[in-house]
């Protein structure tokens, strides 16, 4: 009996395509290797997205790798609406907040209907920082003026890396430090300033933190309302109301759909 190899008798090959013989690619087009769209994975992603965060923060700035790392792998992403609370005073004090994006107002309640507006803060900026001194409850709220995302990272962690990493910790005193000089300007400025003072002060101060550029001079890119810059002065939104209304008459600043562009910042320094 004969037997016959399998190498003998090759497989059939797929059918050729036309007179040239060229087999047809798994795409259908010619010569092209078939291509999938692998789905993004979601855990890379949000490392990623927690990184950009610490990146724009300048306490994180000249952290070592290491302390990044943990932060990346202790913090959670948080994402909320204008008009909620991040963080509330009140609330057991367990983490801090890096901004990412997005602005929110500082306001502490001091009973009954009085509130303290003590600032705005945005992309870069840390909130709830007073939780690292060991307060079991926040002082503040802070309530998201437009859409924010922060990451929250614990205040153990927070700590641990304070102590371990000079460079961390050399940030944080930075940022008390600005922030206690920004306190104390404000205090000098409600005893020894009247209202066209705080309020061009105020207007230069958020030109340095959210100016843009633009062909009539710089755009503040945060909507103020008019009720927000009197609290931030101690004033009235109608006293703010007419004062705006008197450097526009003068040509120092205009408005474009509810922000301010600061026209002449020369002449805003001199109302100071």
């Amino acid at each position: 009996m004969m037997t016959i190899s399998a190498a003998a008798t090759p497989p059939e090959g797929p059918r050729s395509n036309g007179a040239n013989g060229a087999r047809p690619s798994q795409t259908g087009l010619p010569g092209g290797p078939r291509s999938i769209a692998m789905p993004p994975d979601p855990a890379v992603e949000m490392e990623m997205r927690k990184r950009r965060i610490l990146r724009r923060a300048s306490m994180t700035a000249g952290a070592a790798p290491a302390s990044q790392q943990v932060l990346v792998d202790t913090g959670v992403v948080h994402r909320i609406s204008k008009g909620r609370a991040l963080l509330s005073q009140g609330d057991p004090a367990t983490s801090i907040a890096f901004v990412g994006m997005g602005r929110l107002r500082v306001t502490r309640s001091l009973g009954g209907t009085r509130s303290l507006s003590l600032g705005y803060r945005g992309a870069g900026d840390v909130v709830g920082e007073s939780a690292l001194a060991g307060i079991a409850a926040y002082r503040d709220t802070a309530i998201a003026t437009e859409d924010v995302e922060a990451l929250l990272v614990p205040v153990a962690t927070a700590r641990a890396l304070i102590a371990a990493d000079q460079a961390f910790g050399s940030g944080f005193v930075t940022m008390l430090v600005e922030r206690q000089t920004e306190t104390e300007d404000r205090v000098a400025s409600l005893l020894y300033r009247n209202v066209e003072q705080r309020l061009a002060e105020l207007l230069i101060r958020s030109v340095a933190r959210w100016g843009i550029p633009e062909p009539r001079g710089v755009l503040i890119a945060a909507p103020f309302t008019h009720q927000e810059m009197a609290s931030m002065i101690g004033s009235t939104r109608e006293t703010v109301t007419l004062t705006l209304g008197d450097l526009r008459k003068k040509g120092i600043i205009d408005v474009d759909r509810r922000r301010i562009v600061v026209l002449d910042r020369e002449a805003l320094k001199s109302r100071v």
